[in-house]
């Protein structure tokens, strides 16, 4: 069996200073700090996502806050996505953002995110945005959340506004992330805790397997708490669905404060390299998910 192979993390939130504390604790990692972690946890680099929406917003990172870490720390941060908001310029539905999303593109990013207004993802503005990101060919992931409970983009129970989505932008390489979307990993999944992490055995196959299987334009972004649930609450399921979906998931660990350093990052970098080891995850499926689909989705 092939050693393990470093990783890329494809959803990082570091900042020059730190920050200011958040009000339950906790700063951003400065890229020092997030060196360190990649070091210990085998991972090459990283891509620096913006925070850019006003929802729960905290000593925001935006596009040129990620355009500079970039260039400043090459060996840490390898890639950039920028921070759009479909409510930015008019606050319309027929702004064209296309001119934000070629002025970044021209500077260096990669990608759009981590999207995170809280508002349908069927909404004109959201729709418009997307649209844009299709036209510019511009991946974006997406933190999905619930309307009116702080940040997220928000769908209502089963995904069917996701859905409408991916058929209206086919060509729209769309990461699906956070609780709202990795609860519907079972169909054991309510409205009391479909913003949460349910827990136990997947008995049935829930929405985002089906939705992966229909439409080829859907990738899974795995970090955070949400990721981590998901696959470890019945990996059993997860290495099925591993096996069936490896080249369209992607390794991650929305780092973004001390605690995720310590605790999420490491645990899910466990799961992966001891499913490895124990050949429940392929070697092909183990190499696509933690490096080579982050190359391919980054044009590298």
């Amino acid at each position: 069996m092939d050693m393990e192979i470093k990783k890329i993390d494809l959803h990082v939130h570091a900042h020059f200073a730190g920050g200011p504390e958040r009000l339950r604790g906790g700063t951003w990692p400065t890229p020092k700090e997030l060196r360190a972690a990649y070091d210990g946890l085998g991972i090459e680099k990283g891509v620096e996502m913006s925070r850019y929406a006003p929802e729960r917003m905290h000593d925001p990172i935006t596009s040129r806050d990620a355009q500079l870490l970039a260039a400043q720390y090459p060996e840490t941060i390898g890639w950039w996505f920028c921070g759009l908001d479909p409510r930015m310029a008019t606050n319309s539905p027929g702004d064209n953002l296309s001119y934000y999303l070629d002025f970044y593109r021209e500077r260096g990013a990669v990608g759009v995110g981590e999207l995170q207004a809280n508002m349908y993802i069927d909404d004109p503005r959201m729709m418009n945005l997307l649209g844009h990101c299709e036209k510019c060919g511009m991946p974006v992931t997406i933190h999905f959340g619930k309307l009116g409970e702080g940040c997220g983009v928000a769908d209502d129970l089963g995904l069917p506004r996701l859905e409408r989505v991916l058929q209206a932008f086919p060509e729209l390489r769309l990461l699906g992330h956070a609780m709202t979307f990795w609860s519907e990993m079972g169909t054991d999944v309510t409205e009391e805790n479909r913003n949460r992490y349910p827990k136990g055995r997947i008995t049935r196959e829930g929405r985002v397997a089906q939705l992966m299987r229909k439409y080829p334009n859907l990738l899974c972004d795995i970090s955070a708490n949400s990721g981590l649930n998901a696959f470890t609450r019945d990996p059993e399921y997860a290495f099925r669905f591993i096996d069936e979906f490896h080249e369209r998931i992607f390794f991650a660990t929305d780092i973004s404060s001390q605690t995720s350093i310590a605790k999420t990052a490491p645990a899910l970098c466990k799961f992966l390299d001891a499913g490895y080891r124990s050949g429940n995850i392929s070697t092909a499926a183990y190499r696509n998910i933690c490096r080579e689909n982050a190359l391919r989705l980054l044009g590298k």
